[in-house]
């Protein structure tokens, strides 16, 4: 299996992400629900709800970093991304509708949430995929 198709194989299985941001020197991390839809490379999305620290952090410093969380223990890829966060014109719809795939369950949650959530998107140039005890190796987008 070639670099990309690795990179695909975990975004695709993959249901959470740690999501780091760092203000005034003061790293912070969460584990957020991400979808990737392959038709928009070098972009990831993810919701939350209006008016939190995320949202806050984000507005100070849009630079966050991110890694995929593998399903399995079995998993012995990893994927780290180093991108700036913004709002999304994704819908909350389009949303729902990639995560339902690898997460019914989280599609509840997303769309309970209604209109207390908003849609952001992490975009990024490149990723760093690590398989089994390998070095990481960059790929483009």
């Amino acid at each position: 299996m070639d670099l990309k198709q690795q990179f695909e194989q975990v975004m695709n299985s993959s249901v959470n992400m740690a999501l780091a941001t760092c203000v005034n020197d003061k790293p912070n991390v969460r584990v957020v629900t991400f979808a990737y839809d392959k038709n928009r490379e070098g972009k990831l999305f993810f919701s939350t709800f209006k008016g939190n620290r995320k949202i806050a952090e984000f507005a100070q410093n849009p630079n966050v970093a991110c890694m995929m969380l593998p399903q399995s223990e079995e998993a012995d890829s990893q994927v780290r991304i180093f991108g700036k966060v913004q709002k999304s014109d994704m819908s909350l719809e389009e949303l729902v509708a990639l995560i339902v795939p690898k997460y019914p369950d989280g599609a509840d949650t997303v769309k309970m949430g209604g209109d207390m959530m908003e849609i952001y998107e992490v975009c990024f140039s490149e990723a760093f995929v690590t398989v089994g005890m390998t070095e990481a190796q960059s790929i483009k987008f």
